[in-house]
């Protein structure tokens, strides 16, 4: 008699932990577990989630540094949206910044001073055309794009690669060749 009556009775009343309970729990460890091996952050989001080694977070992570720099040369230079991308077929890198502040932006008038870009891989310095001489004579004014054309004739600086420009006493470094 004593087995018709353990049959009547559910089980999660019988063994509440054994039965009804240690599915979720076991599935709140293993979720536990998981977000602690993925590196996960806690529900403040201060700190930046963790890479997976692929070129686009790294471009992502290079970029977060960037973005201090980005901070220095708004405030410092009156610049802002620094970029290099390769135009014609890669033959030729142009550089381009959105002038914020004019009157800080002058320092890319310099015209003691030719720019130029180095490739940070190969070292190789990349100047601006004949022809293209004197991109940057006139002071850049407010809201207007100012850019600067480099040769890249045997095309060494692929996209990817970092580079570092200058423009009379503007040194901007790290950027990506888009």
């Amino acid at each position: 008699m004593k087995i018709m009556i353990d049959e009547r009775i559910p089980s999660r009343v019988r063994n509440p932990i054994g039965g009804a309970l240690l599915v979720p729990v076991v599935c709140l460890i293993g979720v536990l577990c998981a977000l602690h091996f993925a590196g996960a952050r806690g529900a403040t989001g201060s700190q930046a989630p963790v890479s997976t080694g692929t070129s686009a977070t790294a471009v992502k992570k290079h970029a977060a540094r960037n973005q201090k720099e980005e901070q220095y040369f708004e405030l410092r230079y009156g610049i802002g949206q620094l970029r290099v991308h390769a135009m014609s077929a890669g033959a030729s890198l142009e550089f381009s910044c959105l002038v914020l502040d004019g009157a800080k932006a002058t320092a890319l008038s310099n015209n003691r001073a030719a720019p130029f870009m180095i490739d940070r891989k190969t070292g190789k310095k990349l100047s601006v055309p004949a022809a293209d001489n004197k991109p940057h004579q006139t002071a850049p004014a407010t809201g207007q794009e100012y850019s600067v054309a480099f040769g890249n004739r045997d095309k060494i600086v692929k996209p990817g690669n970092l580079v570092d420009v200058v423009v009379g006493t503007v040194h901007m470094s790290g950027l990506i060749v888009e």
